[in-house]
């Protein structure tokens, strides 16, 4: 190997980049074809036992194609010098075209494509927000589809390929490390994708029968709680949450709790290891979380006049499932102002790391504040004093606090773009403000500017924005970025 002359190097690590090869991707993203055929086909069965043929072919047609796909491919293995790059722009390809095949399903139910292809990227990134215009008169295959779209976008779309199908190796490590969270949630090794995956089918199963109890239909049950655990929103009933018990609401924002916390946490539970779980923090950082917002919550409404528990109950699930970035709601959001302020705040925290939530994530935003601190204290320490950043007692990694900045950097810079796209078009600036954060932070909650009159322009605007939080920003710009196809070889 050549050695390069040190001026080739003065660019930083420009030189030392890898694009990604093509042949490389396609191979990676037709290995996941086993995951759309997952995605397809039980809601296809659904329309079927329903009679509703035409839902049922536009989705196994697709599933079809895929089952053709994996049969050319599943004899051949992933290159073993799979570079990071690859399988980055690989997860953002496999939730793109996750929506894309689920368009014609949408159309099927008498939406026009563009409103098809926001229904769908709402579906694959687990947001919930809705331009459907009269989705009670949809069969309940629709809504079984929207929910159980909406649940392999929690974990199955992103895990499933390393724990059910690739052999342990370095391939598997690099899709592993490269899932959404940065490696926070997705597993690095095939054992642990498979125990993430066996608690979040447990957990949907426990909580799908908890809410049974409380919610007469289980169709709905179910169906309610593949949205819940996954911090989606799509609900089978037009008013959301509003017509269901105060029983049936409670325990599906218990599911939203959970799908916020760390899915770490209750791999430890399962092994016995209580102290180990409650101290990853991430149960009590969501626990707090909730106590802190919904204090200043509850006070923001005592000021406004509300005053009896009827009515603060179902306003302090809508603050919840916007803390958990879950997107369901007990009835309107509040008018403009300090309580409608609150929930934008909640909602751009979101839940935390290692979890199905959007949002920038408590940890990351714990790590900002002690950041703060430790610059504050730095300038009484003496010169030579060796005094690390630390997090649960841990020193923090430089290139750890630089990802975390350029995430909050490139989220509230896009926040900036898509807020004053909305201003242009007249939208009042707080719940513009409030739509793009949901956006973004793929909540799905919304103070009516987001339906079926909204403009085009705006309706793709906000489709992208919904990938792009739900990938948290790098893949999907890599993924766009010309260079990141143009180096390599």
């Amino acid at each position: 190997m050549g050695v390069k002359r040190a001026a080739a190097f003065r660019g930083g690590s420009g030189p030392l980049v890898q694009a990604a090869r093509l042949r490389v991707v396609s191979l990676t993203l037709a290995k996941h074809a086993p995951i759309f055929i997952f995605l397809l086909a039980p809601p296809a069965l659904w329309a079927v036992i329903e009679g509703q043929m035409a839902l049922s072919l536009s989705l196994a047609l697709p599933a079809v194609l895929c089952l053709g796909l994996f049969g050319i491919v599943w004899r051949l293995p992933l290159p073993d010098d799979l570079r990071g790059i690859e399988a980055l722009v690989s997860i953002a390809l496999v939730f793109g075209l996750s929506a894309l095949l689920a368009v014609p399903a949408f159309m099927s139910l008498g939406m026009p494509p563009l409103d098809a292809l926001f229904e769908a990227v709402s579906a694959a990134t687990t947001t919930g927000l809705s331009v459907a215009a009269a989705p009670d008169a949809w069969p309940f295959a629709g809504h079984f589809l929207r929910a159980w779209v909406q649940w392999c976008g929690g974990l199955v779309m992103a895990t499933a390929v390393l724990a059910l199908l690739l052999p342990s190796g370095l391939p598997a490590r690099k899709l592993g490390q490269a899932g959404i969270d940065q490696g926070d949630r997705i597993a690095s090794t095939r054992r642990q994708a498979q125990q993430l995956l066996g608690v979040y089918v447990g957990l949907t199963a426990l909580m799908a029968g908890l809410a049974a109890l409380a919610i007469p239909d289980t169709r709905e049950a179910v169906v309610l709680t593949l949205s819940a655990i996954s911090t989606a929103g799509f609900a089978p009933r037009s008013d959301s949450l509003a017509s269901y018990s105060a029983l049936g609401q409670g325990i599906v924002m218990l599911t939203c709790v959970f799908g916020a916390i760390s899915l770490l946490t209750f791999i430890l539970i399962l092994q016995r290891k209580p102290k180990e779980a409650w101290a990853i923090g991430s149960a009590r950082r969501v626990l707090l979380a909730i106590l802190g917002f919904g204090a200043v919550y509850a006070t923001m409404l005592y000021l406004g006049g509300m005053r009896s528990w009827a009515s603060v109950y179902p306003e302090m699930l809508n603050l919840i499932s916007g803390l958990t970035t879950a997107g369901f709601s007990t009835g309107a959001m509040p008018p403009p102002g300090a309580a409608l302020l609150v929930i934008v705040i909640a909602m751009l925290a979101g839940g935390d790391v290692g979890s199905t939530a959007g949002g920038l994530k408590l940890a990351r935003l714990g790590i900002v504040a002690r950041a703060v601190l430790h610059a504050a204290q730095r300038p009484r320490l003496p010169a030579n004093a060796l005094a690390p950043l630390r997090h649960h007692g841990e020193p923090v990694e430089d290139r750890t606090l630089v990802s975390i900045l350029a995430l909050i950097g490139i989220y509230l810079a896009v926040l900036v773009v898509l807020w004053m796209h909305m201003l242009g078009h007249g939208h009042p600036a707080m719940p513009a403000l409030f739509e793009v954060v949901s956006t973004l932070s793929t909540v799905g909650l919304s103070t009516g500017i987001v339906g079926p009159d909204l403009s085009d322009d705006l309706k793709l605007s906000l489709t992208f924005g919904m990938w792009l939080g739900r990938l948290e920003f790098f893949a999907v710009l890599l993924l766009l970025a010309p260079r990141t196809w143009m180096k390599g070889r």
